[in-house]
């Protein structure tokens, strides 16, 4: 009996839908002033088309299994139009390789704009709860993760890929760092604490997601990223405390945090009549 990967089967139910990977439309007038062919256009759109259909493969089969052939098959192009693009099983992965990290720090950016912005511009348990759920949803829920985890996988014992893969996860990685500190500028101020939280994050989450059993969802993943989320705050409250030598304060209310917010008409006080 083999393990169903399919993008669906590693999904929740609730859980956002498999991102469809999308062969990019481009304006042909606006390629032709930027000095493309029609031909360099067909030319990219079929590349783009193998990398896409090497990503499904990646998903459906795994590292071992996947082979130019069967790229191609489900690509839809011939052997022929494949080896003109990559002579190379090993050059084909070294493109989808930088294809898939791509197309990761595009889902991270997406995802960090989905986390609701904490009151006040200071991290709270809840802003650390949310993080944790987008995150699992929207980011370690899509097809291009167990894309880039059979990649990974396949580098430890290929070299020649481990020599691509290495310097790729470093910029995905100070992608990743820099759609975080876009979103939430505070944590310039802590980048040591926020360094280490995002690595117990990350490799909580990325853990859930690899091994997606049945009991880790509903209640009890709601309890792991609670947990989660508590510890973050501690620590990010230890922080907090030593670089400003004292606690963070209470948390605004929503009025007090928008000014735009009209604020509560006051009830017209009794009066007693002389």
């Amino acid at each position: 009996m083999t393990e169903d990967t399919t993008p669906n089967a590693l999904l929740e139910s609730d859980a956002a839908p498999v991102r469809k990977i999308t062969r990019p439309k481009r304006d042909a007038a606006r390629s032709k002033a930027a000095g493309g062919t029609w031909q360099a256009e067909k030319s990219l759109a079929t590349r783009t088309q193998i990398l896409d259909a090497t990503l499904q493969c990646l998903v459906e089969l795994g590292y071992t299994q996947t082979t130019t052939e069967k790229i191609a098959q489900k690509a839809g192009v011939s052997r022929g139009a494949m080896t003109h693009h990559f002579k190379s099983r090993a050059d084909v992965f070294e493109a989808a390789a930088e294809y898939i990290t791509e197309l990761r720090a595009a889902e991270y950016e997406d995802a960090c704009r989905r986390i609701k912005l904490p009151p006040g511009n200071l991290a709270t348990f809840d802003s650390m709860l949310d993080t944790l759920v987008v995150l699992q949803k929207y980011y370690y829920g899509r097809a291009s993760f167990i894309a880039l985890q059979e990649l990974q996988r396949g580098a430890r014992t290929d070299k020649a890929l481990a020599q691509v893969m290495e310097p790729l996860e470093k910029v995905l990685d100070d992608k990743k760092n820099a759609s975080m500190l876009k979103r939430f500028p505070f944590w310039a101020d802590y980048p040591e604490t926020g360094e280490v939280l995002r690595d117990l994050f990350f490799h909580s989450l990325k853990g859930v997601a690899v091994n997606p059993t049945p009991y880790m969802k509903g209640d009890r993943l709601h309890r792991l990223h609670n947990l989660l989320a508590s510890v973050a705050m501690m620590e990010f409250e230890k922080a907090y405390e030593a670089a400003h030598g004292s606690k963070i304060p209470a948390t605004p209310t929503p009025a007090e945090s928008d000014p735009k917010a009209e604020p509560k008409a006051r009830k017209p006080r009794k009066t007693t009549s002389a």
